[in-house]
């Protein structure tokens, strides 16, 4: 499968099958590399000359526009070009937004009295907003905000503390489009500002190819062990799912090369599927990027990004661990083996030909956490430096000598640029006269130091890499890097990213209505009344101090799966994160806790079948059916169901307590056996096929180590050496018998 059929099937899982010709996919092209451009230079360089609240119309309003240019109006039209109606949609989506930032600064905005025109176009506004998010999400999400919406203007008849008077035709315009509780409310604030440049970084990262290295490195790390492909598949698509933004593109992308390596040491295909889609809704876990959640969370709790991916670093390793525990037992219970070395890539020969595509993680990772710098110029540094490695790398190996002379004019013009700037800021602003306008100021464009740091030190890169080739004479040739590849990245970015985009336009409606309803003071006490109640019909030995937060826990899990089968990850968890997070902080968990919780339910609820869009991703990779892919995957999955908990009682494992060294070493020992003893639970299999007594005793076990005192952890170790030790004994009776 090349690149163009693996983009067409994650357009045609995601809502559009238009294949549109030649000159309109280059019109549709154009306008998704302008976002990505004027993304990349927002993070680059700050806003150029524009409000906050511009550039999240900028950002939202070419983001519908790029929904009604590929998104049909239903799947299955088979559309060869746009129809006249989208191209009207765009225009009218593209005349708002213009609208839209004119009058963000007129008195009658800011006075809180909109004009009837201004009343007309702002629910015009939340009429496309809702539409193009019904052609890319689908309808679940859409059904919801019309449930919110209905709620807003039938408060005065609903009982109890869902009653409320303020279900307003004008206050509800007002507050949803105008204000910054609304559509431009925290949800599209951090995917403008966060989100898009991530996304942007991941598309060009796999545009330089480096999706197919992660794959090939994993397969020679793991291939040759038990389920070596499968293990394989876990470890790539975590580190793709690591810095991508979309679980259907990262099983696309890694699905493609290792799903038939699975098929082939005899994993049956659906199981191949199954575990390609837990691995890469995993990936959503995994720092830096979490699926785009970690910035989103940013916005929602206050905590700084750092804070967030280090609490978030340990329980994402113990997931992947447990989606391992899972198919190291199936490779185990159907004797399946690995790979033999000799069909495996050398992994010298793998590093001395894209090895530097390392470097820009190392970059990322270097600038996010030693020093602390903000995540766009983060993103921004590490994309400069990916883009001038993976250029030169391949240029060097072809033309040493011509390559040298244009690095040597690209740093020339990299270091004067910073004296440049001033004068190129003046003629900037001498155009606001020509053109009567105020966009440009003395600081449109400013000058980052590590801008030339980045352009010196990708090219030294490259040069060290081609010389070691040269050197050590091998065929390691780069993979192609130019113009072509590069603008593919941004296209692709763009493309990836509309799902967020309309996903958090519509989640603000959510927020926008629970604010202004005044239903946020008054969850709280909903889910502790009904927490109550079902405490109430317990026996008494089942009553304790926090019996009510856990009653609260298991109630979130179920909203997480209801409202995660037919969402997207991140739109899940902004609805969660508005509606039910609140309600456990205010309980007692610590915000972090709080988030991270319902952040993990909502990302398990996307392997949940019959709405699973990796599943029918990869079923059609594996040729299997996608409903018992999906469930295979879920299965997968399911060892990471008691993590969550895991963290919520004992918060250790996100280190965020006070807790000793060795403390949180315990923490996290006990916590990866409790997930490989579930998975084993989950499998009916350790080393022999478990008895009923047996598969309750491994259940018991796992749930024990969720507590994490010492009692019940010597009680789960005691239990857990037990099994493992009866286990080993039925392993070695049974081997005479087998042979």
């Amino acid at each position: 499968m090349d690149e163009k059929e693996k983009q067409r099937m994650i357009q045609e899982l995601e809502g559009s099958d238009r294949h549109l010709g030649k000159k309109l996919a280059l019109m549709v092209s154009v306008v998704a590399i302008s976002l990505s451009l004027f993304h990349l230079y927002v993070a680059g360089f700050g806003l150029p000359g524009i409000g906050s609240k511009t550039f999240l119309i900028i950002h939202l309003t070419f983001g519908i526009v790029l929904v009604f240019l590929i998104f049909p109006i239903k799947k299955g039209l088979k559309q060869y070009t746009i129809p006249w109606y989208d191209f009207m949609l765009s225009l009218v989506s593209l005349g708002v937004g213009i609208y839209l930032i004119q009058r963000q600064d007129a008195e009658a905005i800011m006075s809180a009295r909109p004009t009837e025109i201004d009343l007309i176009i702002g629910a015009l506004f939340i009429v496309l907003v809702i539409e193009a998010t019904r052609r890319v999400v689908g309808l679940p999400l859409v059904i919801i905000a019309t449930i919110f919406i209905a709620y807003f203007f039938a408060g005065q008849f609903m009982p109890g503390d869902f009653y409320h008077t303020r279900g307003d035709f004008s206050r509800f315009v007002y507050e949803i489009t105008y204000r910054s509780n609304g559509i431009f409310g925290t949800p599209i604030y951090a995917s403008a500002q966060f989100v898009f440049i991530f996304i942007l970084f991941g598309a060009i990262l796999e545009s330089t190819g480096a999706g197919k290295m992660f794959i090939d490195l994993a397969i020679r790390g793991f291939g040759k062990y038990k389920g070596g492909p499968a293990k394989a598949s876990v470890v790539a698509s975590g580190m793709m799912g690591s810095i991508s933004g979309s679980s259907t593109a990262n099983a696309v992308t890694t699905g493609t090369f290792t799903i038939p390596l699975m098929k082939k040491v005899g994993f049956p295909p659906h199981v191949a599927g199954g575990v390609e889609v837990a691995a890469s809704s995993s990936g959503q876990f995994l720092p830096p990027v979490m699926g785009a959640a970690a910035f989103i969370m940013v916005e929602f709790t206050g905590i700084p990004y750092f804070e967030i991916i280090k609490s978030a670093f340990i329980p994402a390793i113990l997931a992947y661990v447990g989606i391992l525990f899972m198919v190291h037992f199936e490779a185990s219970k159907k004797n399946i083996s690995g790979i033999d070395k000799s069909e495996m890539a050398s992994g010298r020969d793998l590093l001395l030909r894209q090895g530097y595509l390392i470097v820009p993680i190392l970059i990322l990772l270097y600038f996010l956490v030693v020093e602390r710098s903000s995540v766009n110029a983060s993103a921004f540094y590490s994309i400069i430096a990916m883009i001038i490695i993976a250029f030169f790398t391949y240029r060097f190996k072809a033309s040493m000598a011509r390559t040298l002379l244009f690095a040597a004019i690209l740093l020339g013009v990299t270091f004067f640029m910073q004296y440049l700037l001033g004068f190129v800021n003046q003629g900037l602003v001498s155009l606001n006269d020509v053109f009567g306008t105020r966009v440009f100021s003395a600081e449109t464009i400013r000058w980052r130091d590590p801008i030339f740091t980045m352009v010196l030190g990708g090219i030294i890169v490259s040069l060290i890499f081609a010389l070691f080739q040269k050197t050590l004479k091998r065929d390691t040739t780069p993979e192609k890097y130019g113009f072509k590849q590069l603008f593919k990245g941004f296209d692709n970015a763009a493309r990836n990213a509309l799902s967020i985009i309309v996903a958090c336009a519509t989640a603000g409606i959510l927020i926008g209505v629970i604010t202004t309803s005044g239903l946020s003071t008054k969850f709280t006490r909903i889910v502790i009344d009904f927490s109550d109640t079902i405490e109430s019909w317990l026996p008494n030995f089942m009553v304790g101090d926090n019996t009510q937060l856990y009653i609260a826990l298991v109630l979130t899990v179920f909203a997480c799966l209801f409202l995660g089968m037919g969402l997207p990850t991140t739109a899940t968890y902004v609805v969660l994160a508005a509606v039910i997070a609140p309600v456990l902080t205010n309980m007692g968990l610590p915000v972090i806790v709080a988030h991270l919780f319902v952040l993990y339910y909502g990302v398990l609820a996307d392997d949940t079948p019959p709405i699973n869009l990796p599943a029918y991703a990869t079923a059609g990779i594996a040729n299997a059916g996608p409903i018992r892919t999906g469930v295979q995957g879920f299965k997968y999955d399911s060892a990471a169901l008691l993590l969550p908990f895991m963290f919520a009682i004992n918060p250790t494992i996100l280190l965020i307590t006070d807790a000793s060294a060795l403390e949180m070493t315990w923490a996290i020992i006990t916590a990866a056996i409790g997930m490989a003893t579930f998975a084993s639970f989950i499998q009916n299999y350790m080393f022999a096929k478990y008895s009923i007594i047996e598969r309750i005793a491994a259940a018991v076990t796992a749930l024990l180590f969720i507590q994490s005192d010492l009692f019940t952890d010597s009680i789960a170790f005691g239990l857990f050496i037990l099994l493992v030790v009866f286990q080993l004994y039925k392993k070695r009776k049974q081997t005479p018998q087998t042979a």
